[in-house]
């Protein structure tokens, strides 16, 4: 059973890499696709700092932090699985260790990260941001670890 959780943050890892690798075939200056009902559009973008575009032109420090960042997380996974962990918190830690995986291979191997989500909302900054799988991977991970922590 324990192995699932592991088997999980794989499989979260290889499908985010698996849609970056198809939107990154995608030629540079494409229009953005939107996708029925015109909230949600697709359309490459290539970030080469962090979260919102920011601290770019220091992608040695991002990975340093961002590979820190992922060892935690794989620790703390690995520890939910040795400690008598509920449910939540064991698939929160597989979400966020194959979120982190995945924007931190991109970094590494490519010196960016591969961005194709983008949210057409009333709300200027949110419509700004350009998001990936691995994001909201790392979100929901987030939500489930806090949901699942101890009382």
């Amino acid at each position: 059973m324990r192995l699932l959780f592991v088997q999980l943050a794989l499989a979260l890892f290889q499908i985010d890499l698996a849609v970056k690798h198809e939107m990154d075939e995608q030629p540079d200056g494409q229009p953005e696709q939107l996708l029925p009902g015109g909230v949600v559009g697709l359309k490459k973008l290539h970030n080469h700092g962090t979260a919102g575009g920011k601290y770019v032109g220091h992608m040695p420090e991002i990975i340093r932090i961002s590979g820190a960042v992922t060892i935690a997380c794989i620790g703390f996974m690995i520890r939910s699985l040795v400690k008598p962990e509920g449910l939540t918190k064991r698939t929160g830690w597989a979400f966020l260790t194959g979120g982190a995986l995945s924007n931190l291979y991109d970094r590494c191997r490519k010196g960016y990260v591969v961005d194709y989500i983008r949210f057409h909302t009333p709300w200027k900054r949110l419509n700004d941001l350009v998001f990936n799988l691995a994001d909201f991977f790392i979100m929901i991970g987030a939500v489930l670890v806090s949901i699942g922590r101890e009382k």
